[in-house]
């Protein structure tokens, strides 16, 4: 069996697409206490945009940073070991927002005092609408071949958005590969990806 045409269990792999509507919170930080209040105490789709829409927007951001919060405390408080230590959370499967959350809480409570930055940090919240697009996978060909040319906002959602702040057990990718093709340890490979690292961001 030529298992690049072949259907396997026969479940299509739907690809979705995420618009996201962006707004201000009321929130600012000023200082490192506040900020880490505010990172506590975020809901959960304006800390995943903080901290993952560095994979959409990765020319807005210096290549040292891999996070808002990053950015901030190094550009604007002034502390470069803080600031990498926020840019090396972990965000790979199996970890959620609220995982996240943790993480970033016990990095900045050790050092959160009132060393104020040269401007405030601003929260922004996201709005998400999911709808369907035109691609649709029945064979891993097909899926090849749309990997290649569907938005990177599809990426992020099917590979990163769907376990992080949806709850998914795994990114989509590697739950189709494994229950249509039985190709367990391709997904198991794929779920290992650091999703900033690694995924494409295309325009």
């Amino acid at each position: 069996m030529k298992i690049s045409g072949h259907q396997g269990q026969g479940r299509p792999l739907q690809v979705l697409h995420r618009v996201l509507r962006l707004y201000l919170q009321p929130q600012a930080a000023y200082t490192l206490r506040e900020l880490l209040e505010g990172v506590k105490t975020a809901d959960k789709n304006t800390l995943f945009h903080h901290v993952f829409h560095a994979v959409r927007a990765k020319h807005l951001l210096p290549p040292m940073y891999n996070n808002d919060f990053a950015r901030w405390v190094g550009e604007e408080v002034g502390d470069e070991e803080l600031a990498a230590a926020l840019s090396d959370i972990s965000g790979a499967e199996p970890t959620t927002i609220e995982d996240i959350r943790k993480e970033l809480v016990a990095i900045l409570e050790p050092a959160a005092d009132e060393r104020r930055g040269k401007s405030e940090f601003v929260f922004v919240g996201m709005e998400p609408v999911v709808v369907e697009t035109k691609y649709v996978a029945q064979t891993l060909a097909e899926f090849l071949d749309l990997v290649e040319v569907v938005p990177g906002e599809s990426i992020l959602y099917h590979f990163v958005t769907r376990w992080v702040l949806c709850g998914a057990a795994r990114n989509d990718f590697s739950t189709w590969l494994d229950k249509n093709f039985g190709l367990a340890e391709v997904a198991d490979e794929l779920s290992r990806v650091t999703s900033w690292r690694s995924t494409a961001r295309r325009r």
